[in-house]
């Protein structure tokens, strides 16, 4: 049977008689270098072994509401399979591709929803990729189902960021909590500077807007360590695994397996998350408008809270056996304390004395934290380098 061949005939019976699968393509963390999760793939396996890809029949499910029937049903086999996952490691997170067609009634929302209330799954090991962007774009009435899902406590991911099918705008205002970037940006990247740098500043943009940052299509080291450099926390493609069927996925997982970890791309993402921090501070006190003594647009002032806070309490935990972790919190608290008084000064037209001199004392202190975060990016890139057999020992 070819693709040119299938009815939607053809797709129902392979649905009653459980021919659809679920293969998995693993997931690193750039972070920690261990399977961090997988994307459930649909694969429709005929009882001779052949295999269907989706684009060979899914366009046509679409095309009628039967893709919700294949969804639904579907959703039940990712169920089993996470709970059997969970036997060799709980902390894997699965994301599986919805149709823009299935926010547009409850039935996968309920199915979801009914799954938590019966501790079938917890929401934090489940995400869902949108493949059709444009079209959930222009589809207002199904807001709500996407709100409702992320009320949930279910990510979300942007699964085409990169084409034309998604923008910026999209980002901020609906509720994703993760970003994909396409395999089209990905594949070229050693080709093409133009496509690094749209990476590149992709990265940076999703890192200030709190989105973690998949790279999908990964088919060299080379590529890996590229988008590792430039500050990506995740990585899937080829170089790291085909999808593959739940066994075999089991017995990856059963070996422990670890890829490359390489930091300094995320200290450097730190160095301009304080350095943006500090320019906003300043550029409020510079352009004051004293008709109005309210601070807007203040930065995160809890150090806690910031990007740089979040950073070094999330991912930074990986330095936490290090002096340097121990050292970096009491200097950046004081830094926030600053900020915060430089602001006060400036809201109650305090002196030019005593605002020239906390902004003095912002600046020493920042150039302080710059500092300890420099040598922290110094001491990663000589441990690469130490380790490099591309250089020679002297």
């Amino acid at each position: 049977m070819d693709k040119t061949t299938i009815s939607l005939k053809d797709v129902a019976a392979a649905l009653d008689n459980n021919e659809f699968v679920y293969y998995y393509q693993p997931k690193v963390s750039m972070v920690t270098g261990e399977i961090c999760g997988a994307e459930a793939l649909l694969r429709w396996k005929k009882p001779d072994g052949t295999i269907i890809y989706p684009d060979e029949f899914i366009p046509l499910t679409e095309s009628t509401s039967f893709i919700n029937e294949i969804t639904l049903k579907m959703f039940n086999q990712l169920i089993v399979d996470i709970n059997i996952i969970n036997g060799v490691d709980r902390s894997i997170i699965i994301s599986f591709n919805a149709s823009a067609k299935d926010f547009y009634n409850k039935k996968l929302i309920e199915a979801i929803r009914t799954a938590l209330d019966r501790n079938l799954i917890s929401a934090d090991q489940l995400e869902i990729e949108i493949t059709e962007t444009a079209l959930i774009i222009e589809a207002g009435d199904i807001r709500d189902s996407l709100t409702t899902i992320s009320d949930l406590g279910i990510s979300l991911a942007m699964d085409d960021f990169g084409t034309g099918f998604s923008n910026i705008e999209t980002l901020a205002k609906w509720p994703f909590t993760s970003l994909k970037l396409d395999r089209s940006l990905v594949e070229k990247l050693e080709h093409s500077d133009k496509d690094l740098t749209i990476i590149q500043s992709s990265i940076q943009m999703a890192h200030k807007l709190e989105l973690d940052i998949v790279a999908e299509g990964i088919e060299s080291e080379a590529i890996y360590n590229i988008l590792q450099n430039a500050g990506c926390t995740h990585a899937q493609g080829y170089w790291i695994s085909r999808p593959i069927e739940l066994g075999s996925f089991l017995e990856l997982l059963d070996k422990k397996l670890r890829w490359p970890i390489q930091l300094v791309g995320l200290v450097h993402i730190a160095q301009l998350d304080h350095i943006q921090w500090r320019k906003a501070i300043i550029d409020i006190v510079l352009h004051f408008d004293q008709r109005d003594r309210n601070i807007s647009g203040a930065p995160e002032l809890d150090p806690t809270k910031c990007r740089l806070g979040k950073w070094y309490y999330g991912v930074g935990k990986c330095f936490a056996e290090s002096s340097w972790y121990n050292d970096f919190e009491t200097p950046h608290n004081r830094l926030h304390k600053i900020g915060s008084e430089l602001l006060e000064a400036a809201s109650q037209q305090a002196s030019r004395k005593k605002i020239l001199g906390l902004m003095r004392e912002l600046t020493e202190q920042s150039i302080m934290l710059i500092g300890m975060l420099q040598e922290l990016e110094n001491s990663l890139m000589t441990d690469i380098v130490t380790s490099s057999d591309i250089y020679k020992k002297k």
